[in-house]
């Protein structure tokens, strides 16, 4: 978190509208949702152990979290789990968070280095992909701008340098959901995709 805060917070309050109970996964503080915490710095909730919640919930909120995930799918599975029905989730996944790296990555792993962030081997590990992202507006935009880093394929470079990628089509198979992407930073591209969903 950092620079893009404002920029990004502004997008997710414009496209999250939580109701009932809400768990904000991978927050510390209340400043942006209201909600109870869980986060690894609060030694109450680890996105890579077997987790469960201390109760159901109608709302779960993931921003800037999931892709720490080294099982994305698990980590979908396990937020299905702790809503209550027809409980919502607002979860997202990022390309390009490379600000703490000198050489630009689109994915987490690239030659031979793995992006962490918080703290030491808190590796990235995981991306949302599904094709529809080829024709939205937003992700030319990312595409356009990471040409200067010398990527031709955004799709490609996922495959390359991501460990686990997350499909949409799984996602579906536990949530009615939508996703809506946001491009930052031409000149250091950031891209957003935010699943919105109702459980099945």
């Amino acid at each position: 978190m950092g620079k893009s805060d404002p920029y990004y917070f502004k997008f997710c309050h414009q496209n999250i509208n939580p109701s009932g109970d809400v768990a904000l996964l991978g927050f510390t503080d209340n400043r942006y949702f209201d909600g109870d915490l869980y986060d690894l710095s609060l030694n109450n909730w680890d996105i890579n152990s077997e987790w469960q919640l201390n109760k159901k919930y109608d709302t779960i909120i993931s921003t800037r979290c999931p892709y720490f995930a080294k099982n994305p799918q698990d980590f979908i599975r396990r937020c299905h789990e702790n809503l209550n029905e027809q409980g919502k989730i607002y979860v997202d996944w990022g390309l390009g968070d490379h600000w703490r790296f000198d050489k630009y990555k689109i994915g987490w792993a690239k030659d031979n280095e793995q992006e962490f962030a918080y703290k030491d081997n808190n590796f990235l590990w995981s991306a949302l992909w599904d094709d529809s992202f080829l024709s939205n507006e937003q992700f030319k935009d990312f595409e356009q701008n990471v040409k200067k880093f010398g990527y031709k394929s955004v799709q490609q470079a996922i495959q390359e340098e991501v460990p686990n990628i997350l499909t949409l089509d799984f996602v579906k198979s536990f949530f009615n959901c939508d996703v809506k992407l946001f491009s930052l930073w031409p000149e250091s591209p950031q891209l957003y995709t935010l699943i919105r969903g109702v459980k099945l």
